[in-house]
Parts: C-alpha cells; sequence; structure tokens
C-alpha cells in the first residue's frame, strides 16, 4: 500500500473535532500491521461478508469519543473503522497468506501487543536469561548429540516452522539443539534456544509428529511463557538469590551410570553419557528455574497456536495428539509416570490429548524412520548401559519392525534378552538373532557379534563350540590391535585379549 497507516489518521478526523483530539491519549502498540478479515456479524452498518484489514492495535485514553482501552484499526470500503477488543469478536480472520501475516495473527489472537504494552519487553530480564541459558547450554555439551546429518536434518523442519519476523523488539536468536536423553522431551529455553532429545526423535514416527512437538515449544517462545514465568517466580524471591541458583541443580553431574564395553565405533556418532549424567542436566529445578514448568492454560495456548502453525505449513494438524500420545505411552511403559519432567504428570498430558484432537490421524513415515534409526539405536544402547532392558528391547525392536535393523540392533536385542531371561527357547532365539546380526554385517567384522556368541554358547553348556568362536574373537582383536589403534580403544582391546586367553584356558581345562 502507498498509505503509511499513522496512528487513527483520518479515523479521528470523523469522529471529534481537534479540541476533543487534543484530550485524548494515543499509544501505538503493534506499529504497521496487515491481517485479513472479514465480517461475521454485521458492525458500522456493514454487511457480513464485507473484507476488513486490520491494520493497528492502539490504546487510548482520555477520550470523549471513545471509552478508553484498546482498539483494532481496520479498513472497511475505504473507511477506517475502530473495533473495541468486543467487537473483535464480529470479524473472522481469513487464512493468513506469509510468515508475516500468520505471526501478526497469532499476536492478535495471544494479545501479545497489549501484554507488551502492559509489561514491556523486560530487555534487562531478557539479557540476564541469555547469560544464565548460555551458561546452562555449556553445562548441556555433555550430552550433546553428535551427528550433523541428523542435526541439519532437524533444523531444516525447526527453519520451516519459525520466522525471523516474529517480533522484532525481541532480542532473543532462534536455535536448535539435539541432546542425549532417552526421554521424549522438548524444552525452548527463554534465550531462544530449543532442545530435542534423542528419545523424541526415535519416539515419534513422522516429520509431521516432530514437526507438532516443535511448533508447540516454539509456541510457548512466541507467548512469552517462560519470560513471564520466571518474571513472577523473581519476583517471588530475592532477585541476587534467584539468578545464583539457576545452576545450582547440575553443579554436581551424576557419575555414569554404564559402560559400553563393545565395538562402541560401530555404535556411536558422538560420545555416550550415563543417565546419571543427563537427569541431573535435565532435572526439574532446572526445568522450573528456566521458566519451562507450564500452567495449564499455557499449555492449552501453546496447542492452540501449534495446531493453526502446522495446518498452516502443511503439516498435519492431529500430529500433536498423535505425537502426545506416543510420549504418554511411552512413560506408561517404562513405568515413569511420577518421573515426567517437562509434562508435570500424565493426567494433564491426557488432558492436552483429549484437546488437540485425533490421536490416529498421523501415520507413519518411511522417509522419517529411516533417517532416524541410527538414533533408534544409540537409544537402545543408551537405554541398555543404563540396565533398562525391557526398554532397550522396545526400541531396539523397533527399527526391526520397521526392517531398517543393523547388526548392532540385533547385539543389543541379545544382550537384552540374555540380561531379562535364561531359558532353552530364549537362547535359541538369541541364536537366530545373532546369525542375522552376521548376515547384516557381512564382511565388516562385528567384534560383539562373536563375544556375544561365546557367552551365548557358555550359557548353553556348548563349551566346544564356544571355544572354537573363542578362538576367532582373539584372533579379530589381535587383527584389530594390527591396525594401529591408540588411547581407549587400545585400553579395551588388550582387556579383551586377556579375557578371551583366560576364557579358553579355563575351557581347556574343563
Amino acid at each position: 500500500m502507498m498509505k503509511q497507516w499513522i496512528l487513527l489518521t483520518g479515523l479521528l478526523a470523523f469522529l471529534w473535532t481537534g479540541n476533543v483530539a487534543a484530550r485524548q491519549r494515543q499509544v501505538d502498540l503493534s506499529g504497521e500491521l496487515h491481517v485479513r478479515a472479514e465480517m461475521k456479524e454485521s458492525l458500522f452498518d456493514l454487511p457480513v461478508g464485507t473484507p476488513m484489514l486490520i491494520r493497528q492495535v492502539v490504546k487510548i485514553t482520555g477520550s470523549q469519543a471513545l471509552e478508553s482501552g484498546i482498539y483494532y484499526v481496520a479498513d472497511a470500503m475505504g473507511i477506517q473503522h475502530p473495533l473495541s477488543e468486543l467487537e473483535l469478536a464480529s470479524v473472522r480472520l481469513l487464512p493468513p497468506e506469509s510468515d508475516q501475516e500468520f505471526w501478526q495473527q497469532a499476536y492478535l489472537k495471544g494479545h501479545m501487543y497489549h501484554y507488551f504494552y502492559n509489561n514491556g519487553y523486560r530487555n534487562e530480564l531478557r539479557q540476564e536469561m541469555e547469560e544464565e541459558c548460555q551458561d546452562y547450554l555449556k553445562e548441556l555439551e555433555e550430552i550433546a548429540y553428535q551427528d550433523d546429518y541428523l542435526a541439519s536434518y532437524v533444523q531444516g523442519v525447526f527453519a520451516k516452522l519459525h520466522t525471523s519476523t516474529i517480533d522484532a523488539n525481541r532480542i532473543e536468536s532462534l536455535n536448535v539443539r539435539l541432546i542425549q536423553s532417552p526421554d521424549p522431551d522438548a524444552y525452548m529455553l527463554p534465550n531462544g534456544a530449543m532442545l530435542i532429545s534423542t528419545g523424541l526423535l526415535c519416539t515419534v514416527d513422522s516429520e509431521d509428529e516432530l514437526a507438532a512437538v516443535i511448533a508447540c515449544e516454539l509456541g510457548h517462545f512466541v507467548l512469552d511463557h517462560q519470560v513471564d514465568n520466571i518474571r513472577r517466580a523473581e519476583q517471588r524471591a530475592n532477585r541476587a538469590e534467584f539468578w545464583a541458583n539457576v545452576l545450582g541443580a547440575v553443579a554436581v553431574v551424576a557419575e555414569e551410570d554404564g559402560d559400553w564395553t563393545g565395538d562402541r565405533s560401530s555404535y556411536a556418532v558422538s560420545a555416550m553419557a550415563g543417565v546419571g549424567c543427563i537427569a541431573a542436566l535435565l532435572s526439574a529445578p532446572a526445568v522450573d528455574r528456566l521458566g519451562m514448568r507450564y500452567k495449564t492454560q499455557q499449555e492449552v495456548q501453546a496447542d492452540r497456536l501449534a495446531c493453526d502453525l502446522l495446518a498452516f505449513k502443511g503439516y498435519n494438524p492431529d500430529a500433536l495428539a498423535s505425537a502426545l500420545s506416543k510420549i504418554a505411552a511411552y512413560y506408561e511403559q517404562s513405568h515413569r509416570t511420577k518421573d515426567m519432567v517437562r509434562y508435570n504428570s500424565l493426567a494433564d498430558l491426557q488432558k492436552r490429548i483429549e484437546k488437540a484432537g485425533a490421536s490416529d490421524g498421523c501415520q507413519p513415515q518411511r522417509s522419517y524412520l529411516k533417517k532416524t534409526s541410527d538414533v533408534v539405536t544409540f537409544n537402545a544402547l543408551m537405554k541398555f548401559n543404563a540396565k533398562r532392558y525391557q526398554e532397550a528391547l522396545r526400541t531396539a525392536k523397533k527399527n526391526v519392525e520397521n526392517r531398517l535393523a543393523t547388526d548392532n540392533d540385533y547385539v543389543i536385542l541379545v544382550k537384552s534378552n540374555m540380561a531379562l531371561v535364561n531359558s532353552e527357547e530364549a537362547s535359541r532365539q538369541c541364536m537366530e538373532w545373532l546369525d542375522t546380526a552376521q548376515e547384516l554385517a557381512g564382511d565388516s567384522p562385528n567384534l560383539e557379534i562373536q563375544k556375544q556368541r561365546v557367552l551365548l554358547l557358555l550359557r548353553m553348556d556348548k563349551q566346544m563350540q564356544a571355544g572354537h568362536v573363542l578362538e576367532e574373537y582373539l584372533q579379530l582383536l589381535e587383527q584389530y590391535q594390527s591396525q594401529g589403534i591408540e588411547g581407549e580403544e587400545k585400553e579395551w582391546t588388550e582387556k579383551e585379549m586377556a579375557w578371551s586367553r583366560q576364557m579358553l584356558g579355563k575351557i581347556r581345562r574343563i
């Protein structure tokens, strides 16, 4: 448009005289908007269906022509009209045509323009949060999940959903990071950094469901829930004391729960953190301190915005209920419904699912499952190391059921099953899994297949066969050592060779 829409220019000219206008105070809350709408009820003698363009949100006080309050300046039939908040209900917003229009609509629906007018942008508080979040993110480097391909893919989904035009007055910089955690959680820090867990990536089955969870967390950020929660908490405590204790929950990091003694290079794309370390860094106090413990109404608002965003970006809006249902099922199956740091409680999560819509309206996507199959293996191994054997079995079986399993998945199945069951039937099943793993490994020797076969044969009292396999295992270890390995790999190989020779001697004496 060629015109610059200055605060109520033209509109006020026909509403009151210059003397009255001199006594009224006008405050621009939004700057220039471009939000298309139409009349759904007759107003200002305009018929239903009349197109409108909302141009501005203003606050007026001290006027004799209008009551003090918030007004939405709308252009209809070439004339500007002031819509009160009550009259805005007579207007239907049309489907947005651009990212900018979508977020302007989100601000209108969330009453964000007068929220920021009443509370300000609190840039001093935001700067403090930025510094605290950066300190927290440094701590989280211990559990970062390093996979450039997967990080690029998730960043792409995130970039499709967010836009740099949310609000030019906000100082946060939006970005996404992957973290190691078996739990299917996502966190949007108040400085705009989004944390996506490996557990979430392998719990959902489609990009639509991943986008739904991201959109929900983005909704909390757009609606400023984290900052509002922190402001309220800060008001109830001494300011210096509040910020001094933000990282208190992660000051002492727990020792790692397990130590993988297999061929780690064939499993991990990043060093694997212990579950104790993860639990310390993603503890409830840290989540609370950073404003990510949301009230029910905040969750509902963010979910509603997420569904609108999914539809606007071409994703399935039913994916939110579907994703939340799978997250709830994870916590139920793992018997950890009292340990839901991000979701408060299972009951709260179920209420969100009911409000979000149909939970069975989103189908798995083969392309997504292929992209995330490696992280499924990673999470299965993480659960095995934490001695969560049933969960490790369920996770590894996901790749098997989706026909995406590698030899490593089958090794995890064997190790987990052997930890849980000791029977002839279970041993036969484990031997079949090892045979399948060997086929999948092909000409690339997987040392863990050989070692698990030795242990399984010994369990089955087949010492002679175990001895032959053990000799093959020792030869593979010697070949591996001859490649000039150093550091932890060299120490591990020497340890395994010593164990193999000891076991061979023991078998020969039997």
